[in-house]
């Protein structure tokens, strides 16, 4: 290891225990299981090498810290005052971070919409740990979700993606799973179901 890199491994080094000791974390094993991450990738953190790590693995260390991401990667500047890549102004690692969490972007809504509906069969408690980090990271990159779990919509093959069975646009369909936007252009499609008769004759009713 050279000199210089010995030098940004102590001064990354130091600004995490900073920030540790800020927000009371005694240890970085403390600090691992607080966030939810492995011990090796706190140590990529103590090492300095904080832009070959997941946006979504920061984004838990900084809530785990009490900072928010951006300020997480401002804390980590080289010696020579280079700025790392901003997580929430570089497409790439915006794009990156969705391909990350993609199965919970499809999940979520309906894992949250049966939850309410099962009541204590499903606490909340297991849940909410799943999903916070990643929710900040949504509102951050400017994801945006798009139908409602069981509404009746008419199909469009632009942003609806059959689960099962065939429908013709216009035909009634069923949303299952939401689907997404970012900074407006389309992340991927809501996945519905076709409408049976009996939830036609249901629909004309109301």
């Amino acid at each position: 290891m050279t000199h210089s890199n010995q030098t940004a491994n102590q001064s990354a080094n130091q600004v995490l225990r900073a920030l540790m000791n800020a927000a009371g974390i005694a240890s970085y094993r403390a600090l691992a299981k607080q966030s939810g991450v492995s011990r090796w990738q706190v140590q990529q953190l103590r090492s300095g090498n904080i832009d070959r790590m997941r946006v979504a693995t920061l984004s838990q260390i900084a809530k785990a810290l009490n900072v928010s991401l951006e300020d997480l990667l401002q804390s980590f500047l080289d010696p020579a005052g280079l700025r790392l890549r901003s997580a929430l102004g570089d497409e790439q690692v915006q794009r990156h971070a969705l391909q990350t969490i993609e199965t919970w972007l499809t999940q979520w809504a309906t894992i949250a919409k049966r939850a309410q509906e099962r009541g204590d069969a499903l606490p909340a408690a297991k849940i909410l740990p799943f999903v916070r980090p990643v929710e900040q990271l949504m509102t951050e990159c400017e994801v945006m979700p798009f139908a409602t779990i069981d509404e009746q919509v008419p199909y469009d093959p632009q942003h609806h993606q059959l689960t099962k069975g065939i429908a013709s646009p216009g035909d009634m369909v069923q949303v299952t799973h939401v689907g997404h936007t970012h900074h407006g252009k389309l992340l991927h499609r809501a996945k519905v179901k076709p409408v049976g008769a009996a939830d036609r004759r249901e629909l004309a009713r109301r």
